[in-house]
């Protein structure tokens, strides 16, 4: 009997520490991952646009970002449709081909308020 006595107490325990844990990680990690934005450059984006929502979906229903740049290096692939498919899908990100790119990247490294990790 005070085995299993101790094995509940051990188990308790531990589960009190985890709880601990993974509050103490939702508080710091929410305020660490609200203020992000991620700069995404993709290539042969029309052909993987599929896995690609469904990864950018899951990484939005965790609030990984605050803003999202998709700068597509392929020329050929139609940034409208790949526009319209994202807004359709409910994943807020900008889609920018790759001399559009160009001059957002350029702009937003002159930009001094910035600090990249």
């Amino acid at each position: 009997m005070f085995v299993l006595q101790v094995i509940g107490i051990v188990i308790f325990v531990y589960g009190l520490l985890s709880l601990i844990q993974d509050i103490t990680n939702e508080i710091t990690y929410k305020r660490i991952s609200h203020n992000m934005k991620i700069v995404m450059f993709a290539k042969g984006l029309e052909k993987n646009l599929e896995q690609f929502m469904i990864e950018l979906y899951q990484m939005k229903k965790v609030n990984a970002y605050r803003q999202l740049v998709i700068i597509d290096l392929e020329e050929e692939d139609d940034i409208s449709k790949i526009k319209t498919r994202l807004f359709n899908n409910e994943i807020n990100a900008q889609v920018y081909n790759k001399e559009n790119g160009k001059g957002y990247i350029k702009n937003l490294l002159q930009n001094e308020n910035i600090s990249f990790l």
